[in-house]
């Protein structure tokens, strides 16, 4: 007899091996079920020995390649394996087509006796045709009971096929059921439980499946009216209606929660409906999360419409008009990044002939930036009057200084006063420095003193500078959001003073200011510019 072993452990074929050899047999190895299909198909064995699990192909896939491979149907399959987890591996086993089903260890005399069993019941009679056969009518029904004995097992093999199938069906839906983590409540149509998903009806309801089945559905819902809101389709409706509501249910320790009720029809085979089936899925997350989203947008409605009335509010702390005073153009504009910001300008007639110019850009920018430059600008406005520009802002510091320590802020500021008729200009500079005189020839000129920023400590007092102006001489003062917009150009005030070439107003000038970040939309900082156009002679 030629056999054919199948184990991917070495060991245990070599000692089938030299027993099946011992009696005279033919041994053909093979470690796996890829391989022993090869084998087989190349040898045509007598006889298969199987070992159930294995690599690559294991010996369940290994028997059904057999059993499907009309050349090799026919060869007794004998598994012989270790590994038995259940009665069920038996019955996929002979189901499949397995002669039978060996579990080591056992003693070879006996796997020998079993085998011999296998082989000789193998052999099936030859099917009775025609006339009775020499040996009258005994022998006639002997063979006649083998053939009918021998379809009876394979219609038994058929059934017992479709039974594991079944069961195995069973098992999926059970295992897909008990997946879901939304209770599924089966209730007929007095509403009465019938079946639930048990771990869905665990951890949301906290009940065991014992204590529900059989139980009215009101033990599920917080109270009457939430139990009677949720209806139970009627089984005379056509069709296969639906209902979904929010409703408040109760847990078996008494704790509420909002669930999301979905309730459709259970229908048979034929589309009659036989009970109703409730999902439910908590949404208390889910709620809690709508509520903080409706606060939050709320709160940002509340915010925009704060951030539009300071907004509207800072606009109006900046001068409404441009001065209109003999033999200077003055303009300016204040563009903030966000919709307020730090920087702010400022001009008021202090005496007749004199105007008080003030630009000042705070540290930073957004709401805070503009609360403060509100203050600033403020108590400048106040010390203005009566002083001149360096004691001015030594006041102002001096009342300004615990508000820019506690806000850890700082300002930087250019405040001057234009003397009209003598087309004269005295300033302190703390700390802007961007500032620069462009004159009538083109030719660009830093003003040099330049002092400390308001909220930087210090005990030099503030220097006052001078500058006369001429005909067509051009004062410019611009914050450093200009620089932020347009980083790769590296500005400086030649660079930007060379930009107002061919600009012949003081208009036109701040326009092109205005126009040199349009590029980097948008600011990431606040852009603030002012200039200042010496238009005629003098007025003494």
């Amino acid at each position: 007899m030629k056999v054919l072993i199948v184990d991917d452990n070495p060991a245990g074929r070599k000692i089938l091996r030299y027993n099946f050899n011992s009696r005279g047999c033919e041994v053909i190895e093979a470690g796996d079920g890829e391989e022993g299909i090869e084998m087989a198909t190349a040898h045509r064995p007598d006889l298969i020995i199987s070992d159930a699990l294995m690599p690559r192909m294991d010996g369940f896939q290994f028997l059904r390649k057999v059993k499907g491979d009309e050349a090799l149907r026919e060869i007794p399959f004998i598994f012989y394996t270790s590994v038995f987890t259940s009665h069920e591996d038996e019955e996929l086993a002979l189901s499949l087509g397995a002669a039978t089903f060996i579990v080591k260890p056992k003693k070879f005399e006996e796997l020998w006796h079993e085998i011999c069993i296998v082989v000789e019941g193998h052999e099936e009679p030859e099917e009775v045709q025609g006339e009775v056969a020499v040996g009258g009518e005994e022998e006639y029904l002997t063979e006649y009971s083998h053939v009918m004995i021998a379809k009876i097992e394979e219609k038994v093999t058929e059934l017992e096929q479709a039974n594991l199938e079944i069961r195995q069906q069973m098992r999926n839906y059970c295992n897909l059921f008990n997946s879901i983590r939304d209770v599924i409540v089966v209730i007929d149509f007095n509403r009465t439980i019938i079946d639930v998903n048990q771990p869905a009806l665990r951890e949301n309801f906290g009940y065991e499946l014992e204590e529900v089945l059989g139980e009215n559905s009101r033990i599920l819902y917080a109270g009457e009216e939430e139990y009677y809101k949720t209806e139970i389709l009627e089984p005379r409706e056509s069709g296969n209606g639906k209902i979904v509501k929010e409703v408040c249910f109760k847990r078996k320790n008494g704790e509420t929660f909002i669930g999301e009720f979905c309730g459709v029809r259970r229908l048979d085979e034929d589309g009659v409906p036989m009970a109703s089936i409730a999902m439910i899925r908590d949404i208390s997350e889910r709620k809690r999360a709508e509520e903080a989203l409706r606060n939050s947008e709320e709160r940002r409605i509340q915010l925009q419409t704060e951030v539009a009335l300071a907004a509207d509010v800072q606009a109006k702390l900046l001068p409404c008009f441009f001065p209109a005073i003999p033999g200077f153009e003055i303009v300016a504009r204040c563009l903030p990044a966000h919709s307020v910001g730090g920087d702010f300008y400022d001009w008021q007639e202090v005496a007749p002939g004199t105007l008080a110019l003030t630009f000042g850009d705070v540290m930073g920018n957004g709401m805070a930036a503009a609360m403060l430059m509100a203050t600033v600008r403020a108590t400048i406005r106040a010390e203005t009057f009566q002083n001149s520009p360096a004691t001015a802002l030594e006041m102002a510091e001096q009342v300004l200084k615990s508000d820019l320590e506690n806000s850890e802020s700082f300002v930087t500021l250019f405040h001057a006063r234009l003397n009209v008729p003598a087309q004269r200009l005295t300033y302190v500079d703390c700390g802007h420095g961007l500032v620069f005189v462009r004159r009538a020839d083109g030719t660009i000129e830093d003003l040099q003193l330049r002092g400390l920023p308001l909220g930087v400590a210090t005990d030099e007092p503030y220097q006052e500078g001078v500058l006369n102006f001429h005909e067509g001489d051009v004062l410019v003062l611009y914050s450093d959001g200009l620089i932020e917009a347009w980083p790769e150009q590296s500005l400086n005030n030649r660079l930007v003073g060379a930009m107002l070439d061919g600009a012949r107003d003081a208009m036109a000038m701040l326009e092109m200011l205005a126009g040199i970040p349009a590029q980097n939309e948008p600011l990431s900082d606040d852009l603030t510019m002012l200039v200042v156009r010496c238009t005629g002679g003098r007025c003494d």
